[in-house]
């Protein structure tokens, strides 16, 4: 389970427990592509992108060692 407060923009989190179906596969990897107050919106392999929010949206992804997944902009 992630706490969306300590997770930012560029962050890779794996999908677990009851997944996100019809989305992504248990296991899959998904990039945060924006953090808001009670969720997160994440890009999976396929480039679409799914919000997550709430105690249920936190309890299907979990965080990984690899941050800051988006290529400097300079």
């Amino acid at each position: 389970m992630i706490n969306y407060s300590e997770t930012n923009r560029g962050d890779i989190l794996k999908v677990v427990g009851v997944g996100l179906p019809g989305i992504c596969e248990l296991g899959d990897l998904v990039r945060v592509k924006e953090r808001t107050v009670q969720g997160v919106l994440v890009e999976t392999k396929t480039g679409k992108e799914v919000e997550c929010v709430f105690n249920c949206g936190a309890a299907r992804l979990e965080p990984t060692e690899w941050k800051n997944d988006f290529p400097d902009q300079t």
